[in-house]
């Protein structure tokens, strides 16, 4: 059920939810209504009726505990709202899963696209579609599972952190690439409710990095012990790529694997795990940097509050600066500046301060920031 654009069947649903509530303050949003006030004694003697109610009508709702008291916030939709499409995400996911397991092979198996031209096109001599697909799930099928799992886990971090809060949103849509080297742009979720208050603000905007770190690392740490040092031969060969390195991934490279002999160098893509972690960790890190509405974002404005603008200033100042070095923080720059803003958009609630432990998560995502940072990502080398 949508909030009534009618004005006399919006007094009705007030006066309806009215005796949930000992005082109530509503917030338009995207022709929705958010409700939010102290529950009243019948509400919480009630309380499994009420959330029962509640579901039935539509929208989210939430309970918290704050200062010795109970509130209650329910957010409902506006008439414009639609309804999840299923058969969107599912198609997107499944276009997602191949475009990876496409990217996957192509590392693994560096003539995979040719032949795939070859046999989609009956030449003489190429492999037969079957032969091709088993190639496919074979050599592509470890990369995809880990980059699928990694990404998949970042956003359902999010999703479900923000249906723990009774919030709007969507569940993750998939966006697949349509060529190599990774072969998706990742996944994203929709918000469709106002960010309540800081405490809510700091554990969506964490659920979704730590819950992707803890997928990536695992996968990360196994296939580095599995990765080999190869010969730098990209000087002779007239070009190739260089992955960058972190505090983290240098430190973990040197306990698991060791110093490469001279003339070699630890190759991420010679196993499809390391690579995966690899580009885990990097989203991971992008992510956390505190601009607009990036996750590090979130945390920044939940830490600081409205200075968080002044803290993404000085950090693109920072990333500009070593865009003379790589080139690709230029990019990445006008990227954060034009779709994810600089500033993060205020709270509903702005006295609900973070308390000791949200305030330690918030320094502590700092800190994995600060251990994940690559100052070249990725260089070529010509």
């Amino acid at each position: 059920m949508a909030y009534p654009s009618d004005p006399q069947a919006r007094e009705r649903m007030r006066s309806i939810l009215a005796p949930l509530f000992v005082e109530c303050r509503e917030l338009d949003f995207r022709g929705g209504v958010l409700f939010r006030g102290e529950a009243s004694h019948y509400c919480l003697q009630q309380r499994r009726q009420v959330a029962h109610g509640l579901r039935q009508l539509g929208g989210g709702h939430y309970f918290e505990e704050l200062d010795g008291r109970t509130y209650l916030t329910y957010a409902m939709p506006g008439p414009d709202f639609k309804p999840v499409n299923k058969l969107l995400h599912l198609v997107l996911f499944a276009a997602t899963v191949l475009t990876t397991l496409v990217a996957g092979a192509s590392w693994r198996f560096e003539s995979f696209l040719a032949e795939a031209g070859a046999s989609l096109v009956g030449a003489p001599g190429s492999p037969t579609l079957w032969e091709l697909g088993r190639q496919l799930v074979a050599q592509g099928g470890p990369f995809s599972l880990a980059i699928l799992l990694i990404l998949g886990t970042h956003e359902c971090g999010h999703y479900l952190m923000a249906r723990r809060y009774g919030m709007l949103v969507t569940p993750p849509f998939f966006l697949p690439a349509p060529i190599p080297p990774i072969g998706t742009f990742g996944a994203v979720i929709r918000m469709r409710s106002p960010m309540l208050h800081r405490r809510a603000l700091l554990d969506i905007g964490l659920a979704g990095p730590l819950a992707g770190l803890a997928v990536a690392l695992p996968f990360f740490l196994y296939g580095l012990s599995q990765c080999q040092f190869e010969v730098i031969r990209y000087w002779e060969e007239g070009g190739g790529l260089v992955f960058g390195n972190s505090l983290f991934t240098w430190g973990a490279s040197q306990l698991l694997v060791g110093s490469p002999p001279p003339g070699y160098a630890l190759n991420w893509l010679s196993h499809p795990f390391a690579w995966a972690g690899w580009i885990g960790l990097l989203v991971t890190m992008l992510n956390l940097i505190p601009v607009g509405q990036l996750d590090g974002g979130h945390v920044a404005y939940a830490l600081v509050g409205r200075r968080q603008r002044l803290v993404a200033w000085f950090f693109l100042g920072v990333l500009i600066a070593l865009g003379q070095q790589w080139g690709g923080w230029l990019f990445w720059c006008v990227v954060m500046v034009l779709l994810m803003r600089v500033a993060h958009p205020p709270v509903v609630i702005e006295e609900v301060t973070l308390g000791r432990g949200r305030r330690a998560l918030a320094w502590a995502a700092l800190a994995i920031f600060i251990l994940l940072f690559m100052p070249a990502p990725v260089r070529g080398v010509l």
